[in-house]
């Protein structure tokens, strides 16, 4: 929202509930004249592009120093704060404005369930909204205070305490914010312990802080105490074409975080995975996902592609991994590879498809910027069909039981029995039936 050029404005009936603002530096003076007593929810930030992190840290270092006054002033115009349900603050990741904003989260309600603020709160306001009753969202680029300056501030220390009783999603932006999840996990070893967000915390998002900037496996083992999580989003991004790949996840990584977190529906392990072949996880890590996360709905991961056909043997000839074969997978769609490097011979045309389709049984797209992961899709589909097609024929057979079935055009020859599996169909002649492929 922006003033005219004239620098006036209207007389506004101030009963609306929601003001969202994209300040500038000359326009910020003017937002103390939308501030509604009857607002419920309070959107400020430096674009429309202000919730992705470069581009709000970037804007924001471009506003002069005579800004502050003015952001200063209008904070501290802030209606009363009790009855307040959304706060979204992106004014930039620094300290100037920690004593304004504070003192406006203090004056915060039970009503308050989102609040989003890129700017350090004091530790004061930081229990305070732990003990929040109704908060479901926050996002912070903060590290969490010590345990000792949150106990000087009023988090009992001799009692069983209820932290973020109701915190649903976390969302951690930077290096320094992802210790709130070491503080999560040791909250509850205390004695007596305090119980953080308890069984309600389902979704975390953590920003990596910088592209290119690798992720150890070490990262992984910081999620796996929260077992109850349904969405989880690492969010890193490699350097596309000319930088190294971020992504130093194993497949033993996978595997364990695919074991801690069987709840997962939504997993992202790279916003967006890069053309890079130089990454340790291999097709392995999409078997261990659909046998021990059957609810996951949407992956992104990056895995390595460049000798692919190699891996998928390896990984059909492990006697471990066979084991995980007939168990039940989950029904995963879609598979986000952005500009995962791929490349399809004529020796992968049916053994690379085949081998998704008995990882994600359901599998029938691909989110990608290359064309070869397209002819892959159109490859998968045929397959899924042909699976789809000899499933109907073995109901058929069993339904028929020792009946004789002719065939199309070979009257009086009775039909094959069929025994189905994702890796087991094939075609021959005008009938349908199942063979085993090794």
């Amino acid at each position: 929202m922006l003033p005219p050029s004239d620098g006036t404005l209207a007389v506004l009936p101030l009963h609306f509930h929601e003001l969202i603002w994209w300040f500038n530096e000359t326009n910020f003076s003017f937002l103390q004249k939308f501030l509604s007593p009857y607002l419920t929810a309070i959107i400020i930030s430096t674009s429309p592009l202000g919730d992705r992190p470069t581009e709000t840290v970037e804007i924001w270092r471009k506003l002069p120093d005579k800004a502050v006054p003015a952001i200063r002033s209008a904070i501290k115009a802030f209606p009363s704060s009790a009855h307040l349900i959304c706060l979204k603050l992106g004014v930039g990741v620094e300290t100037r404005f920690t004593e304004e904003i504070s003192a406006f989260v203090l004056g915060c309600g039970e009503a308050l369930q989102e609040l989003s603020t890129n700017t350090v709160l004091s530790t004061q306001a930081i229990v305070h909204l732990m003990k929040l009753p109704n908060l479901r969202t926050w996002l912070t680029w903060q590290d969490p205070p010590q345990v000792t300056d949150l106990i000087y501030h009023g988090v009992p220390d001799d009692t069983t305490v209820s932290l973020f009783p109701s915190l649903w999603m976390l969302d951690l932006r930077g290096g320094v914010a992802l210790e709130w999840l070491s503080l999560f996990g040791t909250a509850k070893s205390r004695t007596p312990p305090w119980i953080m967000a308890g069984d309600s915390l389902h979704k975390v998002s953590y920003h990596h802080p910088t592209a290119g900037l690798p992720m150890s496996s070490s990262l992984v083992s910081k999620f796996l105490p929260f077992t109850d999580l349904v969405d989880l989003r690492i969010r890193m991004t490699c350097v596309p074409f000319t930088g190294p790949c971020a992504s130093k996840f194993t497949d033993k990584d996978v595997e364990h975080l695919a074991i801690a977190l069987p709840k997962l529906e939504t997993l992202m392990l790279s916003e967006r995975p890069c053309n890079s072949d130089m990454c340790p996880t291999t097709i392995r890590s999409l078997l261990f996902l659909s046998v021990h996360c059957t609810r996951l709905t949407h992956l992104n991961i990056h895995f390595r592609t460049g000798n692919l056909r190699a891996d998928i043997l390896d990984m059909l000839g492990d006697a471990y991994l066979q084991g995980l074969h007939s168990r039940p997978k989950c029904a995963l769609k879609t598979l986000v590879t952005q500009e995962m490097h791929f490349y399809l011979s004529d020796y992968d045309h049916v053994l690379v498809p085949m081998t998704l389709l008995m990882i994600f049984p359901s599998l029938s797209n691909f989110e990608s910027m290359s064309p070869a992961w397209g002819a892959l899709e159109a490859l998968v589909k045929l397959l899924g069909w042909i699976q789809d097609l000899a499933v109907l024929t073995e109901r058929l057979v069993r339904c028929l039981g020792e009946a004789r079935v002719q065939s199309v055009g070979n009257p009086g020859v009775p039909a094959r029995s069929a025994v189905s599996s994702p890796l087991s169909f094939g075609l021959t002649g005008k009938r349908v039936w199942v063979c085993t492929v090794y």
